[in-house]
């Protein structure tokens, strides 16, 4: 989600928040969006912290020497750590499904290998981040995962997504909110039927008017009262 904002859509928004939640959630609401930042990204993950909060584990899940592989070692990390959920980076191909952030770097792992992970780990999901189109992704994803496609959680970018996602059998999606401008979205969302929302730390302060479990995207740290994605904190359970 961009920081620069048109007037207008300052305007907009600070009007809502008047109208909604009063002057003073405005302010602090709009400062947060503007002002403040991002935690700071690992190069990797020289220890594992346990905490006891809803984690999704970030591109595959973080290692001893590396994050955002979006690799079958990762997941494999995640795995024996105790992730029910393990975000990875997609790509529709006119072959099939690549994984990995970007075209130049894309992970050695198929989509049948990943289908035979989640044969072997049945407590686990898979919440997708398509880089490219996002709803013909995922029917690719439906296409090719079959009944397995319940083992997928997919994440979307735009309330229009939701119908056609909806429509291909997947379960309640998890809402992205990274590319909403102004506050508008906030009422659908909160009468619309997904999991959850995810949003960038910086704009933390709108959980308070989230009906919905919120999570943060991606954060290293503990945050109460937040779900988080993450690259090196894991379940408390699993204490190592």
């Amino acid at each position: 989600m961009s920081n620069r904002f048109s007037t207008r859509s300052l305007i907009q928004m600070t009007h809502w928040r008047i109208a909604s939640c009063g002057a003073l959630a405005a302010a602090a609401a709009l400062f947060y969006i503007l002002f403040l930042g991002n935690p700071p990204v690992p190069e990797r993950c020289d220890h594992f912290r346990p905490v006891d909060q809803p984690l999704i584990a970030h591109a595959g899940g973080g290692m001893p020497n590396a994050i955002y592989t979006n690799s079958m070692a990762a997941m494999e990390i995640a795995a024996a750590h105790g992730f029910h959920m393990i975000e990875l980076d997609l790509w529709r191909t006119n072959k099939g499904i690549a994984v990995g952030h970007n075209p130049q770097h894309l992970s050695s792992m198929t989509f049948d290998q990943l289908l035979d992970f989640l044969r072997r780990n049945p407590n686990i999901s898979i919440v997708t981040d398509f880089k490219s189109n996002n709803v013909l992704g995922l029917q690719r994803v439906a296409e090719l995962a079959g009944p397995m496609r319940s083992r997928f959680i997919p994440q979307i970018y735009s309330l229009d997504e939701l119908g056609p996602v909806t429509a291909m059998g997947f379960p309640p999606p998890i809402f992205t909110a990274y590319r909403m401008l102004g506050l508008d979205w906030l009422p659908r969302v909160n009468s619309a039927q997904v999991r959850a929302v995810t949003m960038p730390y910086r704009h933390r302060l709108l959980a308070r008017f989230i009906d919905h479990p919120v999570f943060l995207n991606t954060v290293n740290e503990p945050i109460p009262g937040y779900g988080l994605y993450t690259d090196c904190l894991i379940p408390a359970r699993h204490r190592s």
